[in-house]
């Protein structure tokens, strides 16, 4: 067998013979949609998962060296073709989210000045951008940003205080800030 190229989605599985081993590389460009899983299929129709890619580079890879003995055994042998699956997709924001906010928030560009002794923590809410707020009648508030595994975490400086909770169906990195701004 003479090294083999499956193309799958933007990307490729490449499978190769070397010696009594198969190297078989999976590539796919670009972040994606959420984690992808390799697999090669064999003659008979088996399918034998090689794993999770990784992100590398500008995109995401896997690399095996597996045993030609164990893929006939698993009846994989010889390689007929290789495919790559969506396996957890990342979610979407909700269109409701940010822009009609649920009953006791709402959005606001000017939190910043609720930490006014804090130039820090102000300055990490100005680089956040809009957010909603929830003032709570005991005088806390808390502030919340839509949160995507993707994009950069919003509040860095105080970034173990914050709960990743729902807010209007949407996922949000939630803080809990006392009157005078000292998170909870």
């Amino acid at each position: 067998m003479e090294q083999q190229r499956f193309p799958v989605e933007d990307g490729a599985v490449t499978c190769r013979p070397v010696g009594d081993r198969l190297e078989v590389q999976a590539a796919l460009p670009g972040p994606g949609e959420g984690l992808y899983r390799a697999y090669l299929r064999g003659e008979g129709g088996k399918q034998l998962d090689l794993g999770t890619l990784l992100p590398q580079g500008n995109g995401r890879r896997l690399q095996r060296s597996l045993p030609i003995a164990e893929l006939k055994r698993r009846g994989c042998w010889p390689v007929t073709g290789a495919g790559v699956t969506l396996s957890y997709a990342f979610q979407r924001p909700q269109a409701q989210g940010m822009n009609q906010p649920p009953k006791g928030w709402h959005k606001s560009e000017q939190a910043a000045a609720r930490f006014p002794n804090d130039p820090v923590l102000a300055q990490a809410v100005r680089a956040a951008g809009p957010c909603l707020l929830c003032q709570r009648a005991d005088g806390t508030f808390r502030l919340a940003w839509g949160w995507e595994p993707r994009k950069v975490f919003p509040l860095p400086p105080v970034f173990c205080f914050g709960k990743v909770e729902k807010v209007g169906g949407r996922v949000c990195v939630v803080w809990t800030f006392s009157g005078e701004g000292r998170p909870e």
